[in-house]
């Protein structure tokens, strides 16, 4: 029985959600096949059976298993034969990665593409958005969140990922000559801009955008043939 995906959709079937983006990359490399069931933000009762109201969720074969890293150490578990992580030191470096991009990348992003995403979302989420998302950001609209973001926080947001350039060298990926998890992690996040917004996060001569160019073409080009704003 194939593995089912509950996967955010948003307008022309964009799939922006970076963490469900982490579990599509987790699946591919396990070598897994599943199907995608796409739900709005609000629709919350597609998740209850796994008692989550966030994806991503994966049901595996009736089991359910909500959010990304956990997904991982799922199929870290279930499916050994090709492990996510191939030591403690990667399991650590891993979610070492994962926090990095949550709490750098993400903040720093998605100031930076709000109004663009918002502009994505079905017309039945737009008052969900408005109200959860909003109150980052009291008294400011989202186009004037984005708009500045985008006159005085980039040089800051591509400064903070100097790590990933550090740890990418001279090498393939972050994980050295083969993807892991940094890798997905990081990718996803530059997915989710891509969905929603034509914006560029990264400059043309960054060295991470030869890395995002692999990452697209991984996996029979995944990350490549999903809906995109050009």
């Amino acid at each position: 029985m194939a593995i089912k995906l509950y996967d955010l959709r948003l307008k022309g079937d964009r799939r922006p959600s970076p963490f469900c983006w982490r579990a599509k990359f987790a699946l591919a490399h396990t070598g897994l096949a599943w199907t995608e069931v796409p739900i709005g933000f609000t629709d919350k009762a597609a998740l209850a059976f796994a008692q989550s109201t966030l994806v991503p969720v994966i049901d595996d074969g009736g089991t359910p298993v909500k959010d990304s890293w956990q997904i991982a150490l799922h199929l870290e578990a279930t499916r050994p034969e090709r492990p996510l992580f191939k030591s403690t030191q990667a399991r650590a470096f891993a979610e070492f990665a994962s926090g990095w991009t949550d709490q750098t990348v993400h903040p720093g992003l998605f100031p930076l593409l709000v109004a663009d995403l918002y502009d994505k979302v079905e017309d039945k989420d737009r008052a969900y958005f408005l109200e959860t998302r909003g109150k980052r950001f009291p008294g400011r609209t989202f186009d004037e969140v984005q708009r500045t973001a985008r006159e005085s926080a980039i040089p800051a947001f591509r400064a903070s990922l100097h790590p990933a350039r550090r740890a990418l060298g001279t090498g393939v990926y972050l994980c050295g000559e083969h993807p892991g998890w940094a890798d997905y992690a990081l990718a996803s996040a530059l997915l989710w801009c891509r969905a929603v917004s034509s914006f560029k996060p990264l400059a043309e001569d960054d060295a991470l955008v030869p890395w995002f160019e692999r990452m697209l073409d991984l996996y029979d080009s995944m990350g490549r043939r999903a809906p995109a704003t050009s």
